[in-house]
């Protein structure tokens, strides 16, 4: 499939910033809500009912949480409603209803939406269908205040490809990376039998920083010997990679270790001193902390993919309180993984932008998610046992 509905910089106020453990941005059931809606509206239309729309690709232009800035980090911004008439008081007083922290952003989005349908000459009435019905819905419960342009998009045509990069940047769109999500969490599953897949989804999120003893003194005695041959130029570089990596006490290079015990007699007693205490550091021993990187490169974020069951389906009505009295219920928890901003500049063939579409994956008990890439009948959703997703 080639051909794409482009709906460029959808401008959007008010829109929900949290999903589940994250915030920041919405989750990508919103906007699959969304398209899936426009595609409702379709069939509705005598005119574009031979048209659906599969799935959306997500493209940031800009974002601003509705935050402000606390001694201890950032809090969302406050609402306060109107007052309402109490009339369970005799008095009939008016009631200030309470204070609620609203977890609201504004944003600047684009959508690109697989076309399905012989187009024929219906290009310039889907356009105009299209950016009427998106004035009048909701995009992730914010406001739609104005959209840019509506094209369609022959993305097996070069001239095309190069056109859409520019109309989009500067872009981001959101790739899945549940991936490195497994392949992290079976690394750590080697050297740490006891780690939970909650474990690798941190070490991907959260700011870590590891201490590492000082080591001033050794950097400038190894940089001197490299510049005098170069067997000591390798130990140097070898030196350089390993404080590329978080330190560990069990992982000092045995280069390192055989030069300073073959050399004690002709180095400085306080870089030695030093090197002592790199490598058997105690409570007293001075250290510098450094941010651990991620485990992978690139611009890495947590985000929501979709639901989990937890309890069984009830029938219509049998619920108290459900908003929806004629619709089966079924209570669920937020499925979270790993995903990544790439800059829209990076995609330069026609199947980079087929596999950054995300669609609803085919229905399996108990999982409704959302994948990216191409989803056929066969391809079954990821299982506990798997690993593959992180799941609460």
């Amino acid at each position: 499939m080639s051909q794409y509905l482009l709906i460029e910089r959808i401008k959007v106020q008010n829109a929900n910033a949290a999903s589940g453990f994250t915030w920041g941005f919405p989750a990508i059931t919103n906007f699959l809500g969304f398209s899936h809606n426009l595609c409702r509206k379709l069939t509705e239309d005598s005119s574009l009912n031979s048209l659906s729309l599969g799935g959306c690709a997500v493209i940031a232009h800009s974002s601003h949480s509705n935050t402000f800035e606390v001694e201890n980090g950032l809090l969302f911004s406050q609402h306060r409603g109107t007052s309402y008439l109490d009339t369970t008081n005799p008095a009939d007083t008016y009631k200030s209803p309470s204070i609620i922290e609203e977890a609201k952003m504004n944003m600047t989005v684009s959508l690109l939406i697989p076309v399905e349908g012989y187009l024929g000459g219906l290009q310039e009435l889907l356009k105009e269908f299209i950016k009427n019905a998106c004035q009048i819905q909701r995009l992730a419960g914010g406001t739609v205040l104005s959209v840019a342009n509506v094209d369609i998009i022959d993305l097996a045509k070069d001239e095309q490809l190069k056109s859409i990069r520019r109309k989009l940047l500067p872009g981001f769109i959101l790739q899945n990376r549940s991936s490195y999500l497994a392949e992290h969490f079976s690394m750590l599953k080697e050297s740490n039998p006891k780690a939970e897949l909650l474990d690798a989804w941190f070490d991907f999120i959260a700011l870590k920083q590891v201490a590492r003893p000082a080591c001033e003194l050794l950097d400038r005695h190894l940089a001197d010997q490299a510049e005098k041959s170069e067997p000591l130029s390798l130990l140097n570089d070898i030196w350089l990679e390993h404080k590329s990596q978080p330190y560990q006490q069990e992982n000092l290079p045995n280069e390192l270790i055989t030069y300073f015990a073959e050399q004690q007699e002709c180095i400085d007693p306080k870089i030695l001193m030093q090197w002592q205490n790199y490598l058997e550091p105690n409570e007293k021993t001075s250290a510098n902390w450094e941010y651990a990187k991620k485990p992978q490169s690139g611009y890495l974020v947590p985000i929501m993919t979709g639901y989990k069951a937890i309890t069984d389906v009830y029938p219509a009505g049998e619920i108290d309180g459900a908003r929806d009295s004629e619709t089966d219920l079924c209570f669920v928890e937020a499925v979270h993984s790993i995903g990544e901003w790439q800059s829209v500049h990076r995609l330069k063939k026609l199947e980079q932008w087929q596999t950054s579409v995300w669609r609803y994956a085919p229905y399996e008990k108990d999982w409704y998610m959302c994948q990216q890439g191409v989803v056929t009948e066969n391809q079954a959703l990821p299982t506990e046992s798997s690993s593959d997703e992180v799941y609460y």
